[in-house]
């Protein structure tokens, strides 16, 4: 199903519950997927719906989790909800995670503006745990 913005090319593709695509998707208008892909995905902006399922790569721009996915990520921006459960390695360059989003794999983050700066690998865990300051670290 496609949806059109008034004009002759659409705005958006969808993949609806219920559906198994076996396959690579390669799109360049933004993909929304309700149902099961077992294949890499790669589009210009891409919105999972809580109960669908992605078994491969992801390459997207923006990119917007909220059911399984099993495999790399590669996106601009990445919004993860809480719904989310991700398997795999995930390259960013602006990240949010909703609390109980689970992740498990290596985050990396790569700047757009300075492509020569040191990356750096972040557990995910790390981020999901709550800075604790000792005496030592309070400002006076």
């Amino acid at each position: 199903m496609t949806r059109s913005n008034g004009g002759s090319a659409p705005s958006f593709s969808v993949i609806g519950d219920g559906i198994i695509i076996t396959g690579n998707i390669e799109s360049k208008v933004d993909l929304h997927i309700d149902g099961e892909v077992i294949g890499d995905v790669k589009c210009l902006s891409l919105v999972q719906g809580p109960s669908s399922k992605i078994m491969g790569a992801i390459v997207a721009q923006n990119a917007s989790l909220s059911g399984a996915v099993e495999g790399s990520i590669d996106a601009g921006d990445l919004n993860i909800a809480s719904t989310a459960r991700i398997g795999g390695d995930v390259t960013y360059e602006t990240v949010t995670i909703e609390q109980g989003g689970h992740v498990d794999g290596k985050f990396k983050h790569r700047s757009s503006k300075s492509p020569n700066l040191a990356k750096s690998t972040v557990n995910a865990r790390e981020i999901a745990a709550p800075l604790e300051l000792t005496d030592g670290d309070k400002a006076a």
